[in-house]
């Protein structure tokens, strides 16, 4: 919702639905990929045991491994922000969505094949996992007018 915001407040002088969704489109790559990333990795290198259990799967070194994907995330959500490329933001959202998505498909096949109905697996992250996904896209559909070097 912030990055929804931050995208209309950004241009409305000069409003339209292109414009929107590109400045919406860097701010969901500086807070939801960027410091979301970044939260995502502090969260499973420090409280991995704890996470593991919220999700109710044994705790790994898949902790670590998601810690690391969740860091290149932030990384990539941070210098989209900063670099303002069209293409550089198109990769690294292609990388977000991809992953989340399927990720999302991930705690359903827990909540299916497993019963896994923890709050983690099956509650608000369920959603986030596939509705982002669908959004980013959906924005990068809308802003395909402005495929030029993206300005503030």
């Amino acid at each position: 919702m912030i990055a929804l915001l931050c995208g209309a407040l950004q241009v409305r002088r000069s409003w339209n639905v292109s414009r929107w969704s590109k400045a919406t489109l860097l701010w969901i790559a500086f807070w939801v990929m960027g410091l979301g990333g970044l939260y995502g990795f502090a969260m499973h290198i420090v409280f991995g045991q704890f996470i593991a259990e919220q999700i109710d799967w044994p705790n790994s070194p898949f902790q670590n491994e998601v810690a690391f994907a969740n860091l290149t995330i932030g990384i990539l959500g941070l210098s989209s922000f900063w670099r303002r490329s069209r293409d550089y933001l198109v990769a690294s959202i292609v990388a977000y969505a991809s992953w989340f998505f399927a990720d999302g498909l991930g705690h359903v096949y827990s909540l299916v094949v497993r019963s896994n109905d923890a709050p983690s697996n099956v509650g608000t992250i369920l959603l986030t996992d596939f509705l982002m996904p669908i959004l980013v896209v959906i924005l990068l559909w809308l802003s395909r007018e402005e495929r030029t070097r993206l300005k503030s």
